[in-house]
């Protein structure tokens, strides 16, 4: 059975759909069948950062109402990595978790892993994701607002039942929290009061690269994206400031 996760944040812009897409891409080239869920309805882009929106048919919500199988809504990227899409369109709030959940169990046995890519905040879109994840990954950068989301992110989450939850910081500059403009990785610790699983050192080529037509290099986050997929598979990964450099 897999392994069902949802990231997810407490405000928008903290990089949450990209850190899906890099850790989804990180567990399939080591060999993990790898989903990834997009579950923001009405504002999908995992399709676009995936470059697979051409191929988009059908989605979730089409199999909730019967229209396809769970199955044919999946999206094969590659070997080991595939993408259910969300609708196009804004749906309405009386779609219960209960059915979204059940299409997610048609399909878990397929995968080692599931990454749920929840819209920020903490509205009907995060516990359509929750009910169907035993696990979470907050996002958050080294911002007040942002930290204080994580927190208010981290109580919703603990009262839904969600076993694990695991922070990771992203789009983080040291030389300016040594300038004291952003938030120190000790403080954010200390105000979200939630398990560090690691850091995403700050990466322009990453955010370039969703539009950009050919490839940039994104070695930084590349690197950091692996480390943390393996702590999430259990691996014994160090952590250390000199690596986000």
């Amino acid at each position: 059975m897999a392994n069902k996760i949802t990231i997810a944040s407490g405000k928008g812009g903290v990089g949450k759909s990209t850190v899906t897409a890099g850790l989804g891409k990180c567990f399939a080239s080591r060999g993990v069948k790898t989903l990834v869920v997009d579950c923001d309805a009405g504002l999908p882009c995992l399709d676009t950062l995936l470059s697979c929106s051409e191929r988009v048919n059908f989605s979730w919500l089409d199999a909730m109402l019967e229209r396809c199988t769970a199955k044919e809504c999946v999206l094969t990227l590659s070997e080991n990595i595939a993408l259910l899409p969300a609708p196009k369109n804004a749906i309405r709030e009386d779609f219960d978790e209960d059915s979204f959940s059940e299409v997610i169990s048609e399909l878990e046995n397929e995968y080692d892993i599931i990454l749920f890519d929840a819209p920020a905040g903490l509205g009907r879109g995060l516990l359509r994701a929750a009910s169907a994840s035993d696990n979470a990954l907050i996002i958050a950068t080294a911002d007040e607002v942002s930290v204080l989301g994580a927190a208010a992110l981290d109580s919703l989450l603990i009262s839904l039942g969600i076993s694990q939850i695991r922070l990771l910081i992203n789009k983080y500059e040291i030389k300016a929290a040594k300038k004291t403009k952003l938030l120190t990785i000790d403080e954010i610790i200390q105000k979200t009061a939630v398990q560090l699983i690691g850091i995403v050192p700050e990466d322009k080529n990453l955010v370039y690269s969703g539009i950009s037509p050919k490839k940039l290099k994104t070695a930084k986050s590349d690197e950091a994206f692996s480390r943390i997929s393996r702590r999430i598979q259990g691996e014994n990964v160090g952590l250390n400031l000199s690596q986000l450099k």
